[in-house]
């Protein structure tokens, strides 16, 4: 669907930018442009630690109705999404790209899987235009200014991350980091964005207050953040009518992969593919819920 500025459907926290979107195409569910919204970005080569620290906040932001905002990337955007659509407000994603020319390639099942379970991708872009460096960059915009806030999870050093941090903070929106350690890359820039006076939270409920602007009292103890281990789970089950045969025939990988264990160096023997290309493969193929990785990178059917 295409929404143009003049549509009362037209996205209002749009229109504070200075280079507006003439035109959104959306599909899916126009609904949740109306809800609260929090944008969770960061980094595309995310730590386990970010990982969880991205699937936890936006399933409970989601739960207490905020809808979820990224940018369909790999790393933190993706878990994002599973986590805001896992909770009953959902999750937007705004796409780089048209819906014809998904971006990244391997995104294209939980982009399908985003609207089919109530969720909304939207573009400023028609459906045949693909995504370039400028579109990138673009795009973050988008994903600041559509929320009431911005969740930074990870990223290094002179990322994307940075630069909607920034959009945001020029817009006014409240920037939120989840802080990281120190020894590790990734914890970069939500611990410089702290340094810089940016808002730091252990908590959803943290981002919860400031943007409703809750007083809290200053000998009041904060609640301890408990984090949810099934919220993978939660997600394959809304995936669970997707056609497995129709999963593995993406990645042939999964033939050499059976009833006992198989380690990786085996797999780059018997397969002959490159190292990237088998790793792509088995992080989509457990994600998909069809095989389970074992401690020490061994693989195994589920």
């Amino acid at each position: 669907m295409e929404i143009s500025i003049q549509n009362q459907l037209y996205p209002i926290e749009l229109k504070r930018l200075k280079d507006i979107p003439k035109i959104i195409y959306a599909k899916g569910n126009l609904d949740l442009l109306k809800n609260p919204k929090i944008s969770i970005i960061g980094s595309r080569k995310n730590t386990e630690y970010g990982k969880i620290m991205a699937l936890n906040f936006s399933k409970k932001l989601s739960q207490k109705g905020y809808t979820i905002v990224s940018g369909l990337a790999n790393g933190i955007d993706y878990y994002s999404h599973i986590g805001g659509m896992v909770g009953k407000a959902k999750t937007i994603a705004v796409l780089p790209c048209g819906f014809n020319h998904i971006c990244p390639k391997n995104n294209q099942t939980i982009y399908q899987q985003i609207i089919k379970n109530g969720g909304l991708v939207i573009s400023e872009y028609p459906e045949e235009a693909k995504a370039d460096k400028e579109k990138l960059i673009a795009r973050n915009r988008i994903v600041a200014s559509l929320s009431k806030g911005i969740l930074v999870v990870e990223g290094d050093y002179r990322t994307g991350t940075t630069i909607t941090a920034k959009e945001a903070n020029k817009l006014g929106i409240s920037v939120f980091c989840i802080p990281g350690n120190l020894d590790n890359g990734k914890s970069y820039t939500p611990n410089q964005l702290i340094k810089q006076g940016n808002i730091l939270v252990t908590s959803e409920q943290d981002i919860i207050d400031k943007i409703e602007n809750k007083q809290i009292k200053n000998n009041q103890r904060e609640p301890k953040m408990i984090f949810e281990k099934d919220i993978e789970n939660q997600y394959m089950s809304l995936t669970s009518n997707t056609n497995k045969q129709d999963i593995i025939k993406q990645y042939p990988i999964y033939e050499y992969i059976g009833k006992k264990p198989i380690d990786i160096d085996s797999l780059i023997y018997k397969s002959n593919l490159e190292i990237s290309k088998i790793n792509y493969q088995l992080t989509m193929l457990v994600v998909d819920g069809i095989i389970e990785e074992l401690p020490g990178k061994q693989y195994i059917e589920k």
